[in-house]
């Protein structure tokens, strides 16, 4: 698989296209940051800026830009940029620790420079300290340029800082090129950049789209509901709780960044339920160049694994190839009894922890600090396509008290269509579980908002086979390449397995059948697996199964062959784990949708009388 190692690399053989629009921005949004942690928590002086700045200026918060410099506000005005550190020293305090205050902010000051001047010489910037309770400083002890050029306080800050006006103008150094300073802040502000598919969800910046021969990607700006939700990470436990490409993983991944550079000696931890999400997260962090030298990622089985084989415990190799699941509850109870010391973490951050049980939760939560200590859980309950779901039990809330719950909405993925389509099934799957079952704990299936306008028509095509199925995705596959203008690389098709084994004893072999037709068309394809990811160059159309297929997203996706899904019809008369195995199929459904972007096409050949999953489908 092609990887991205250095951006110094990748400057070399990429063409860079980008450019910068500063437009009027609102930035009191910045003033709804809520975190405990000292190094994020809002202060009074910044509020009152971000309520009163100029449209001209563009800001982005609480910028850690190396490990150790912890800036409250980064400033931008005409490409020129100044960094901001507000210093709430009392009068009191600071006539006692006088000058071991002066000369921790000089040390920040120092490594900020020596940082700058080793990897970014070319960029212009400043970096002052406002201390708005300080009215002067009496004495430098010998520090007199650095406090002359670099604090702010008393009268002065009453100059600068203004309901008529917001001007730092004489702290401005000189104005960098535009993509120099574009590539810096992707560099330094890491944590506030996505991956996107190719449209831009920030009016600040345009995306940065990096080319070669093998790779094509782009990222963009975060929008201010993002940045503040990522700098409003907090001690203790929190949930994050979204539909579908709401941007669970990119605020995730965005507070483990922004925390592993605030408290660059302790350990955080990542934990996904599948290795196409492990390496996801892996990609991305070696690609935004972050320094991963105090996070892990792992899945849980692996981590549970590595934790076994570094505390010498048993693990029976023949069990865990003939019954993995015994095994593996075997190891865990060993790892729960016999690991000592297990306070190994400041953060864990479990995404995908729908498929996780209670046990697993518990077990790693132990593995956290006693205090001070922040844990995250990412859930989509309707992602859930595996043994362990339970309609009837809310997961999160079983055995560990979560202080919030972030709920977020904004569909970052999907055209207006897909979302408008994807939430009726949506709505139609919640009232039809509801109709069966009174006892459900929570909502199944979560809504989205668009914030892309119009897309294509989603269809759903009526065949009578499954011969005609396959021929009707090789039509679609060539129509959507010649008529529409998508490349193969930009279309997947997904079924629900490789093969299935029927009542009468035969199998279905559908995925050597689809390949066979592919072949025969002459239409080049590959597979999805563990090591492909949306940054793994294509070189064809993708193939894969509903469970492969649920990390990626692709811009036109052929969903085909749900006839193989084993619950198609339920009835309130059913017993529960009936009726749970049916919400696990529409699951599945909902799975496969989600992974398109603007084209989607549903082949079937059952219709409503013969299929509950089809009926909410087509009503």
């Amino acid at each position: 698989m092609y990887k991205v190692k250095l951006y110094g690399i990748i400057m070399k053989q990429v063409y860079l296209f980008l450019t910068i629009k500063w437009e009027v921005l609102v930035l009191k949004k910045f003033t709804n940051i809520v975190s405990n942690l000292d190094a994020l928590k809002l202060k009074k002086v910044e509020e009152f800026i971000y309520n009163n700045v100029d449209d001209k200026v563009f800001i982005l918060p609480k910028v850690v830009p190396f490990k150790g410099v912890n800036t409250d506000m980064l400033y931008i005005k005409d490409n020129k940029i100044l960094f901001i550190k507000f210093m709430d020293t009392t009068e009191d305090l600071f006539s006692f620790l006088d000058e071991e205050i002066l000369e921790i902010m000089k040390e920040e000051f120092e490594l900020m420079c020596e940082n700058m001047s080793r990897y970014f010489p070319q960029i212009a910037y400043n970096y002052v300290f406002v201390m708005p309770y300080i009215d002067y400083i009496e004495d430098t002890y010998g520090m007199d340029d650095f406090v002359k050029e670099n604090i702010i306080c008393g009268s002065r800050v009453k100059e600068l800082i203004t309901e008529d006006d917001i001007n730092f103008d004489q702290y401005l150094k000189e104005a960098n090129d535009e993509i120099s300073l574009s590539m810096y802040l992707l560099r330094i502000c890491t944590e506030y950049f996505a991956f996107t598919t190719g449209v831009n969800t920030s009016n600040k910046l345009k995306k940065i789209s990096f080319h070669d021969k093998y790779l094509d990607y782009r990222f963009a700006l975060m929008d201010d509901e993002q940045i503040v939700n990522i700098a409003s990470a907090n001690y203790g436990n929190h949930a994050i709780l979204g539909g579908s490409g709401t941007g669970k993983s990119a605020v995730m991944m965005g507070r483990v960044i922004k925390l592993s550079k605030i408290y660059p000696h302790h350990n955080f931890l990542i934990l996904t339920f599948t290795k196409q999400q492990v390496n996801k997260y892996i990609e991305l962090l070696d690609i935004l160049k972050v320094d991963t030298e105090n996070i892990m990622v792992y899945t849980f089985s692996s981590f549970i694994f590595k934790l076994a084989k570094i505390n010498n415990l048993v693990i029976d190799y023949n069990l865990v190839k003939s019954h993995y699941d015994k095994a593996f509850a075997n190891i865990m109870k060993q790892v729960d009894n016999s690991v000592k010391n297990k306070k190994m973490f400041k953060g864990i951050f479990i995404d995908e922890a729908e498929n996780m049980n209670e046990d697993d939760i518990k077990l790693i939560y132990q593995f956290l600090y006693s205090s001070k200590r922040v844990f995250n859980v990412n859930v989509c309950k309707s992602y859930n396509i595996n043994n362990s779901l339970n309609i009837y039990k809310c997961k999160i809330k079983e055995d560990i008290e979560y202080e919030d719950e972030l709920f977020l909405e904004k569909n970052y993925r999907q055209s207006e269509e897909v979302v408008d389509f994807i939430n009726r099934f949506c709505d139609r799957s919640n009232d039809y579980i509801r109709s069966l079952r009174d006892n459900i704990s929570s909502t199944i299936f979560m809504k989205t908002k668009s914030i892309y306008k119009g897309g294509m028509n989603v269809n759903i095509l009526k065949v009578d086979d499954l011969d005609d199925q396959i021929h009707s995705v090789i039509w679609e596959i060539q129509h959507l390449i010649k008529d529409c203008g998508f490349k193969p690389e930009d279309i997947a098709v997904v079924y629900p397995f490789n093969k299935k084994k029927l009542k009468n004893g035969k199998m279905i072999y559908f995925q050597y059948m689809l390949r066979k037709s592919l072949e025969d068309a002459d239409i080049a394809y590959m597979y999805a697996d563990d090591t492909v990811t949306n940054l793994t160059p294509k070189t064809g159309v993708t193939i894969s199964n509903i469970y492969s297929i649920k990390s990626l997203s692709y811009k036109a996706i052929i969903i085909c062959e749900l006839e193989m899904l084993y619950n198609h019809k339920v009835n309130a008369e059913d017993q529960d784990y009936q009726v749970n195995d049916f919400v696990g199929d529409l699951n599945k459904v909902y799975t496969a949708m989600t992974r398109v972007e603007n084209y989607l096409s549903i082949i079937v050949s059952y219709d409503r009388d013969s299929s509950d999953i089809f009926k909410l489908l087509m009503d």
